[in-house]
């Protein structure tokens, strides 16, 4: 049997992955936004345990808000549990530097929050003008989505959504670039 949505849980209805085949190479990105007014936690799973191999170590921002909204999908899901579970065994968390203050700089703000640090490390990127900047605004997109009955204006919504997500691992992987340059 499966286990319901409850008040205030949070529902993952998106993604987005820029990875590397091996060190080196092209660097290619996957996303997905799940329709709207579907429980998209199933096919979201799916599709995103298709993109990560089991040896892939997953970086992430955050990775224990990451580790819980897996968690419990693995209880949701149980027949994605070992995949998931590897997943998160392979997790590193790309915020530890910065919450550790072993890398800062004055333009975060004293913040280690992936909006400050990006254009202070990345300069030529950042969430400024975006018309979906922070998490609160795509959570508000979305449900502006659901609520839309016009399908272009369902579209229209959804390119600012995708790019965000997109921003938001393409920022990842340009920290880890710089982070690397240090190391």
């Amino acid at each position: 049997m499966r286990k319901r949505a409850w008040p205030y849980q949070q529902i993952p209805y998106q993604y987005s992955i820029h990875f590397l085949e091996r060190e080196g190479a092209e660097l290619h990105h996957r996303e997905f936004l799940a329709e709207p007014n579907v429980d998209p936690r199933e096919e979201l799973m799916r599709r995103l345990l298709a993109e990560i191999p089991d040896d892939a170590c997953v970086v992430a921002y955050n990775a224990s808000f990451e580790a819980r909204i897996l968690k419990e999908l693995a209880e949701w899901l149980p027949q994605y549990r070992g995949k998931i579970e590897k997943i998160m065994t392979n997790m590193r968390d790309l915020m530890a530097p910065f919450r550790r203050r072993d890398v800062y700089h004055w333009r975060m703000k004293g913040s280690y929050s992936q909006k400050e640090v990006l254009p202070a490390r990345v300069p030529e990127l950042g969430y400024e003008g975006m018309e979906v900047a922070d998490g609160e605004m795509a959570r508000q997109a979305y449900f502006a989505m659901c609520e839309a009955d016009d399908p272009s204006e369902v579209d229209r919504i959804r390119e600012p959504l995708l790019k965000y997500c997109k921003l938001d691992t393409l920022g990842m992987v340009r920290i880890l670039e710089r982070l690397r340059k240090y190391a």
